[in-house]
């Protein structure tokens, strides 16, 4: 019974660290609905939040996309992203 226990152990540690966990969050655009950034997450992801926490939604982002929303806190989201280059 113990070897079945410890074989559950290792597969469940190893398919929460492979890319078997879930997809990243759509990428960060223009067309969004609109929100505050309410934080980051991993670097790569902004947290953008509506009025209620339910409606709360992740955007993959460029790191120059996350400074531009994450430096001026009274532009909202979608407003803070830069122009595409």
């Amino acid at each position: 019974m113990s070897s079945a226990l410890l074989t559950a152990v290792f597969l469940a540690a190893a398919l929460t660290t492979t890319s078997c966990g879930s997809p990243p969050p759509p990428p960060a655009s223009k067309t969004d609905r609109a929100g505050l950034v309410m934080g980051t997450k991993n670097d790569r992801v902004l947290m953008i939040g509506i009025a209620n926490r339910a409606a709360a939604f992740e955007r993959s982002a460029t790191p120059a996309q996350i400074r531009a929303c994450t430096r001026r806190t009274t532009m909202a989201y979608p407003a803070c992203l830069p122009p595409m280059s």
